[in-house]
């Protein structure tokens, strides 16, 4: 795409976009904020399901032995669909199948969750293996758990794989370090509509996740027309030239033995992880303790969900607005090495203060009622901070990692990359507590200190990981150039 005059030097590093360029920033812009306010309201209402009716420590089995599997089914799905359907088929029908079954929770399974229970099989599975007990509870609410599924879903697939995918095949190399600093400031402006709609529509979780239903359906539109835009005006379209495009056609398995040979995506793969292993971690920390601070509230609940919403709206638009774009233009190491160094320093001082919040207690009783009401909530904005530098940040600069790749990679590899690598993160995060750190220590809050070293042992390899996939990186550039 060709520029019509040279930034100055002040919107270069503030707002470096050509005004020729709206035309694509606008609507990504607007449809990555209804996919992803649809995520994070869905996040929410899942987490409050299962905490309301069964219990937090449900989540890490639904996540290793219901989302896990669900999200593998799915990519499988996705690489057979990529076989015979074009992107915008692609994207049509994955986007249709989720509108199908959140429209099936919200007319049909949650207002009749008692009638849908399988009561009886949780009973005898309780009586023949009493350990797997929230498991049993999982299979009881089976709707619920389901609903959980569906919405981790629809992260890894909408905003993880359709959406970045349609953007990397628009979008050029250099562009992207420009473009791809602001595409977040929809990310952000969800995240602070999500903090408003559930401080003010409180339990009303039905009416919720019906203006879901409506912003999936305009999301079709929007895709669609903005697609039929960019073939009136191709200009607008600026992709660099592909490297290899042999390899499209690949069964299933040849894609996954390519992906697995391909070094530069295992590498990818091992950042992707690396980070669903540090937030499923420590997530699992937090919400032990968001349980016993709200001992079944669910107002109490809402309130702390809608506070993560509105801080992390709050943060993601300071740094899409403000750090973001001076970050990208340091380069993609630099860039990519953001995540982990706020990961790091989050957690040291959260596991600082829990570890000597007796030598603290003087200092938090002046900002909060007790000691647990303090980890409640800097564990919130803990969590909420790696969470905003993934997404303003990580995610963006790891999409551009995409784009020098052939199309094979492009489609199939990152689906697997992103999709498999994010789901088993948090799946071995998961595996970790269900089968080794409660069962031996009895309680999350006891293995508090190993969950702190394996984070640490993960930034490490994490670090590594950035490190050696920057070499190729800059290599992938300068063939194509």
């Amino acid at each position: 795409m060709d520029q019509p005059q040279e930034l100055g030097r002040i919107r270069r590093v503030l707002f470096p976009i050509y005004k020729n360029e709206l035309g694509k920033l606008i609507p990504l812009t607007l449809l990555f904020l209804m996919i992803s306010f649809c995520y994070f309201t869905l996040r929410s209402l899942k987490d409050i399901y299962l905490i309301q009716h069964i219990g937090v420590e449900v989540i890490y089995y639904v996540k290793l032995f219901g989302v896990t599997p669900g999200i593998i089914l799915l990519t499988i799905l996705y690489s057979k669909l990529s076989q015979t359907t074009g992107r915008d088929g692609r994207f049509n029908v994955v986007t249709a199948y989720f509108i199908v079954f959140f429209a099936t929770a919200h007319f049909i399974l949650i207002p009749h969750l008692e009638l849908f229970q399988l009561n009886s099989l949780a009973n005898k599975l309780h009586t023949h293996l009493p350990v797997m007990n929230h498991l049993w509870e999982a299979v009881r609410f089976w709707p619920l758990t389901l609903f959980y599924i569906h919405a981790e879903a629809w992260g890894v697939m909408a905003q993880g794989v359709l959406f970045w995918t349609f953007v990397n095949e628009i979008t050029s190399l250099e562009q992207s370090r420009r473009l791809y600093s602001f595409l977040p400031l929809g990310f952000a402006l969800a995240f602070l509509l999500e903090g408003f709609f559930l401080r003010h529509l409180k339990d009303q979780f039905r009416l919720i996740l019906g203006f879901n239903l409506v912003l999936m359906v305009i999301i079709l539109i929007l895709y669609n027309g903005f697609t039929y835009y960019l073939k009136k005006y191709p200009s607008l379209v600026s992709v660099a030239p592909q490297l290899d495009k042999k390899q499209v056609n690949l069964s299933l398995s040849e894609s996954f033995k390519f992906l697995t040979k391909s070094r530069y995506l295992a590498l990818i793969a091992t950042i992707v992880l690396s980070y669903g292993v540090v937030t499923s971690l420590f997530e699992a920390l937090w919400k032990s303790k968001v349980k016993a601070w709200a001992a079944g509230s669910t107002s109490l609940l809402v309130e702390v969900y809608s506070a993560q919403a509105m801080i992390g709206g709050l943060m993601a638009l300071f740094l899409t607005l403000f750090v973001s774009a001076p970050i990208m233009n340091k380069g993609w190491r630099f860039a990519a090495s953001v995540a982990p160094v706020a990961a790091l320093v989050a957690t040291s001082l959260f596991f600082a203060g829990l570890f000597f919040q007796d030598s603290l207690g003087s200092l938090t009783s002046l900002l909060f009622n007790n000691p647990l009401s303090a980890t409640v909530y800097t564990g919130l904005v803990t969590l909420t901070f790696i969470k905003i530098a993934r997404y303003i940040i990580f995610d963006p600069n790891k999409e551009r990692a995409y784009i020098p790749l052939d199309e094979e990679s492009k489609i199939r590899g990152k689906a697997a990359v992103d999709g498999l690598g994010a789901r088993l993160g948090k799946s071995l995060g998961s595996l970790i507590v269900t089968t080794v750190l409660v069962p031996v220590l009895g309680s999350i809050e006891q293995a508090r200190y190993i969950i702190f070293a394996l984070i640490l042992t993960t930034l490490v390899f994490w670090f590594r990981a950035v490190n050696k996939l920057s070499v190729l990186f800059k290599q992938r550039v300068d063939e194509q150039q």
